[in-house]
């Protein structure tokens, strides 16, 4: 039976009720925070784990801290302490955990539980990946003895398990769920109660295999012998990755949240707008990537992504802020009502905004611009780097230099797509780049690969990565503490914030678990210490 879509009034993204007809689901399924275990249903449960993949943390941590730890575009004056926001991606991520742990037991309880096997490969995919990147924020977490407090209250107070075995144990069972997904006609179609990816078999393939990709690369000089089999076994046997993305099918390869997809509006724009949060500007560190010069009118300008998530000041010049925040722009970029004026305000009307700004048809647009995971741009940035290095495949400069400028050219494409889809840019949307031109952007000293040379070319495939992940700041800040390799500059006082504090809960409520794994250390020692994969 084909799949039945029931959307209620979804409330910014909070956890949501969908309701199925696959198989055995004819009722309409109570959304587990309104019902009791007992009445939660498969469907709605798979969907609060679907759903919640896209509300990892509030975005105002972006710029809080991930923008500024990456040193990637200049955050003014009023920077917001990002201590005021690590609740959410862990109160999030247990919430999810709950029910996904809960929906596991129902499955097993269910007579025909053989025919759940998909099901219980595409929620592991997806718990898999948001238990990869809280341990990117927060190192050791309660992990193997969390999200059961209902089976006994020996699991109320859950300890905290070592980073480096929780990454073991998940990878491991990711490529597990991966490889166990079929395509078989007995199998329970969860439809529409997969917002995520719409129960698309093949699109689950590529992500989980993309996951995989991304963290056998990045625990590759700790686990050399895991992240080697992982990465023989996608390339070597050619597996399903984001690699053909198209203006008809963006979401099938750049993997996230996308609200027209489910018919959401969601307002991301008081992050750039409001000067209390951030007074968010282009930085010198990012624009010195992106022109060749200096030149205020803009003809230096090389990379074909800078005109669409930048624009002018008000004085229509392009002019980056420093990065070192040594001089500070008062002033609006932004007209009292963006969505339904122009692109900012006429030229000289607030001469105090001196800056370039984000531009604003990208941080006004509420209705398609995407909260990614991970795209096609960062698959190909990883497999340069896997072939460069000969990391669990034989070295290969030539082809590292081909998944090179195919993920500058998968970025640039991504973005031109991206306007040409967007409603937000209809009238307005820039002509793509000619293949000169992407062939000059290629041909720049700044960009321009060279295999021979490895700390260049890994240098090189760092910055273009870094760059790419702009609208990812979670993924720029580890690709920053990871590699140490991407642009910074030396008068910007570098962050020494490399992993997120516990949550004050955790001291409160887990007390004993909580001093055991962090020697009762204070937030700013706790933030200090390096994750397990950091060299």
């Amino acid at each position: 039976m084909k799949a039945r879509k029931i959307y209620g009034k979804w409330v910014v993204l909070a956890i949501l009720a969908l309701t199925g007809c696959t198989k055995d689901f004819t009722e309409m399924n109570t959304p587990y925070n309104e019902g009791s275990v007992n009445s939660a249903s498969i469907p709605a449960l798979f969907n609060n784990v679907a759903a919640s993949m896209i509300k990892d943390e509030d975005q105002t941590m972006y710029v809080a801290l991930f923008w500024h730890a990456a040193n990637q575009q200049a955050v003014q004056s009023k920077t917001a302490n990002y201590l005021n926001y690590i609740n959410s991606p862990w109160s999030n991520y247990y919430t999810s955990l709950k029910n996904y742990q809960q929906m596991m037991a129902l499955i097993n309880k269910n007579p025909n539980s053989g025919t759940f096997a998909n099901v219980k490969n595409m929620a592991a995919i997806l718990m898999a990946a948001k238990t990869l990147h809280m341990l990117d924020y927060y190192g050791d977490i309660p992990y193997s003895k969390a999200g059961v407090a209902s089976t006994g209250a020996d699991f109320y107070r859950p300890s905290y398990d070592k980073e480096a075995d929780i990454y073991r144990s998940v990878l491991t069972g990711l490529q597990a769920a991966v490889n166990g997904l079929s395509t078989d006609a007995t199998q329970t179609n969860i439809g529409s109660s997969d917002s995520f990816l719409g129960n698309d078999i093949t699109a689950y393939r590529k992500f989980g295999n993309a996951i995989l990709l991304r963290y056998a690369v990045r625990l590759y000089n700790k686990e050399q012998t895991l992240a080697s089999g992982i990465i023989t076994d996608i390339i070597n046997n050619n597996k399903p990755l984001p690699n053909a993305q198209s203006l008809g099918a963006l979401e099938k390869d750049n993997f996230g949240f996308w609200p027209a997809a489910v018919n959401v509006e969601v307002d991301y724009y008081y992050i750039f707008r409001e000067a209390s949060v951030s007074a968010l500007r282009m930085g010198s560190n990012m624009w010195n990537q992106m022109s060749s010069t200096m030149a205020n009118d803009g003809s230096g300008i090389f990379d074909p992504r800078c005109k669409i998530w930048f624009m002018t000041n008000n004085a229509d010049k392009w002019v980056p802020a420093p990065q070192n925040l040594s001089v500070v722009d008062g002033g609006n970029p932004y007209p009292n009502d963006p969505v339904n004026s122009i692109v900012k305000k006429p030229v000289g009307s607030d001469p105090g905004n001196i800056f370039s700004a984000f531009n604003i048809y990208l941080a006004t647009d509420n209705k398609y611009r995407p909260t990614l995971i991970i795209s096609e741009a960062d698959v190909h940035f990883l497999k340069a780097e896997i072939y460069q290095r000969g990391m669990g495949v034989s070295k290969n400069i030539v082809t590292a230099k081909a998944e090179y400028e195919a993920g500058v050219k998968a970025s640039v494409d991504f973005w031109y797509y991206y306007t040409q889809k967007s409603p937000r840019w209809a009238g307005r949307v820039p002509t793509p780049p000619t293949a000169t031109e992407m062939t000059t952007m290629l041909s720049n000293p700044k960009v321009l690969y060279n295999g021979a040379n490895d700390n260049d070319a890994l240098t090189k495939i760092a910055t273009q990565a870094w760059i790419a992940t702009t609208w990812q700041p979670a993924e720029a800040w580890a690709i920053v503490r990871r590699t140490g390799l991407v642009p910074r500059d030396a008068t910007a006082a570098p962050s020494n914030i490399v992993r997120l504090p516990y949550p004050d809960d955790e001291q409160t409520n887990n007390g004993t678990n909580w001093t055991a794994v962090t020697g009762g250390a204070d937030k700013t020692a706790q933030s200090a210490k390096k994750l397990y994969w950091m060299p």
